[in-house]
């Protein structure tokens, strides 16, 4: 969800390859001629990205064991040839192509990081789903977590659930969930006034302290990949229910900013800077509902917000 409109270079260093981790700013003082190490780092790096949009939709469509099973050959083939694009990258002499090349490689840039994130969530998704039972995907996924190219964290998510909660851990979840509907309607009413670049710049320090409120709701470690029993299932959808039309509501409003004029302008950047914390603090908080909200088709409307605005800039 990251604006990522920033960066230069197309080297992606696998091991910083997390979506939550920027890529280095590269300061040219005088653009140089085409030259073929430009041309040749345009062409992998198109290639990089048909490769990491082969790899979303391979696992987007992951809906059954027998899905996973079949995808996980081809998946650690897309790791593999992921791995040889980059080396083949981080081999090339640092160029500085003219401002055509630039915007044309810029593009380019953007996109792949989009993707990748979109890839992020549809592997996560499938870690929450300990890939259907499938142990040729798990495998898969483990052997890119090692790589680098998802993080460390995320190996948690791919094992089997642990015990229900306790009546009384359940109890405490529930009031933890309870009190995270003050502060979703107050992210809520801060993106519905951002109308301009004023106004999100006025938003910057409001999100940032929602984002430290939102640490101090953080369920608690030991409560991790497990969920509620059948016992108290039904209280705590009661308690998630109210809680859901915000979150929608608050993906409405991102993506209606990503469209405002001038959005992928740098004098957005403080705010998306501190948006991207309240992202990630919602997808914390909120494991239960996140996934299902902020889906593969939240990043296309955003991708298509994001293009629009550029489109209508020009």
């Amino acid at each position: 969800m990251r604006k990522l409109l920033y960066m230069a270079g197309l080297s992606l260093a696998l091991g910083n390859m997390n979506p939550a981790q920027a890529m280095t700013v590269v300061e040219l003082d005088e653009p140089e001629p085409i030259t073929e190490e430009s041309d040749e780092a345009r062409a992998i790096g198109q290639e990089f990205l048909r490769t990491a949009s082969e790899m979303w939709f391979l696992l987007s469509g992951v809906s059954s064991k027998q899905d996973a099973d079949k995808a996980a050959k081809r998946f650690s083939e897309l790791v593999k040839l992921t791995f040889e694009l980059d080396n083949r990258l981080s081999a090339m002499p640092l160029v500085a192509p003219e401002a055509e090349c630039v915007g044309m490689m810029d593009n380019v840039q953007l996109r792949i990081l989009e993707t990748m994130d979109d890839l992020h969530v549809e592997f996560q998704s499938l870690c929450r789903a300990h890939c259907y039972g499938s142990k040729a995907l798990v495998k898969a996924f483990e052997q890119a977590i090692e790589l680098g190219m998802f993080a460390e964290d995320d190996r948690e998510l791919l094992r089997e659930p642990g015990a229900p909660f306790t009546e009384a851990e359940a109890q405490a979840e529930m009031v933890r969930l309870n009190r995270l509907a003050e502060p979703d309607r107050a992210v809520l009413d801060v993106l519905v006034e951002v109308q301009d670049e004023k106004d999100a710049n006025k938003a910057v320090s409001k999100l940032t302290s929602l984002s430290l409120r939102f640490k101090a709701l953080m369920p608690a470690e030991e409560l991790a990949n497990r969920d509620f029993s059948p016992a108290t299932a039904a209280a705590a959808q009661e308690v998630l229910a109210p809680l859901e039309p915000i979150l929608w509501a608050i993906r409405s409003e991102i993506v209606r900013i990503a469209a405002l004029p001038g959005y992928e302008a740098e004098t957005y950047d403080d705010f998306s800077v501190a948006l991207d914390l309240v992202f990630e603090s919602l997808c914390a908080t909120h494991a239960e509902l996140f996934d299902s909200v902020f889906d593969a088709s939240f990043r296309t409307d955003l991708d298509n917000a994001l293009r629009e605005n550029s489109i209508s800039s020009q």
